[in-house]
Order: structure tokens, then C-alpha cells, then sequence
């Protein structure tokens, strides 16, 4: 060997300072860099399945809030539905007892008409009476004497009002 220019000590010492080197290396910079190394994989794996559970939880979330919105939208539909049917249950109401009320106001009607009728009726009768005494007078004053008269108007006025008593009022 010492004809190609490599000295056996020379090579020993170096193979053993590289040996050394290399073993320093290993204890002082090699295993804390992989040990960094590693440390920083597990904190990226840990990480990415955080991001990776926050992406379900975020789905998980989004299809509760889709049922919640839909499950709103049912029940505001159903609302709107059972409010339409109370207004049309208080338009029939309304309707039935406006019906109700204009029949009662006919009737009052009806039966005030009525009343009028027989309020002018009775003061026709009266009219009437006071009339053909007025007439009866007149044509028996000329004929007749004074008691003869008034004897013959009482009797003459008592069958009228008799008379007026009996005849229907409608």
C-alpha cells in the first residue's frame, strides 16, 4: 500500500477520528434532528387529523342545520296551513252570524211594520167613529129633537165601538 501513496497508520487514524467524528455526530446531532424530525411528523399527523375530525364535525354540523331548516320550513308551513284554515273557520263564522243578525233586524222590522199597521189602523177606526158621530149629528139634528139625539148617538156609538172591538186587526 505504501507504493500507491497510503500510508497503513495514517489510515488507521483516520478511519478512526472518522469512526469518532461520526459516532459524535450520531449522539450529538443525529438522533435530536430525527428526534426533532419525528416530533414534528407526529405534531403534522395530529394536526391533519384534527383538520380532518373538524371537517366531519363541520359536515355533521351542516346536515343538522339543514334538518333544522327544513324541519322549520314544515312547521312554518304547517302554521301558515292552520292559520288559513282558522280564517276560513272565522269567515264562516262571520258569514253565519252576519246571516243571523240580518234576519233578527228583518224580523224586528217585520214586526214593527206590523205594529205601525195596527197603531194606524186603530186610529182609523177611532177616525172613523168620530166621523160618523159627526155625520150622524148633523143629519139627525135636523130630523130629530135634542134627547131624542143623544139617545140615539149613545146607542149608535156603543154598536160602532162594539162593531170596531170585533173586526180582526192584522
Amino acid at each position: 500500500m505504501e507504493q500507491l501513496g497510503i500510508e497503513p497508520t495514517l489510515l488507521g487514524a483516520q478511519v478512526v477520528n472518522f469512526i469518532v467524528i461520526l459516532f459524535v455526530l450520531n449522539k450529538l446531532l443525529y438522533k435530536p434532528i430525527l428526534a426533532m424530525i419525528e416530533k414534528r411528523k407526529k405534531e403534522i399527523a395530529r394536526g391533519l387529523e384534527l383538520t380532518e375530525s373538524m371537517k366531519a364535525e363541520e359536515e355533521k354540523f351542516l346536515q343538522k342545520q339543514e334538518k333544522a331548516m327544513e324541519k322549520a320550513r314544515e312547521e312554518a308551513l304547517k302554521i301558515i296551513e292552520e292559520a288559513k284554515k282558522q280564517a276560513k273557520d272565522v269567515e264562516k263564522d262571520v258569514i253565519v252570524d252576519a246571516h243571523t243578525q240580518a234576519q233578527g233586524i228583518i224580523a224586528r222590522a217585520k214586526e214593527e211594520a206590523q205594529d205601525i199597521e195596527k197603531a194606524a189602523q186603530s186610529r182609523i177606526r177611532t177616525e172613523a167613529v168620530s166621523l160618523a158621530l159627526i155625520m150622524s149629528r148633523r143629519i139627525l139634528s135636523s130630523v130629530m129633537s135634542v134627547k131624542d139625539q143623544h139617545a140615539f148617538i149613545a146607542k149608535q156609538t156603543k154598536e160602532l165601538r162594539l162593531w170596531a172591538d170585533k173586526q180582526p186587526r192584522t
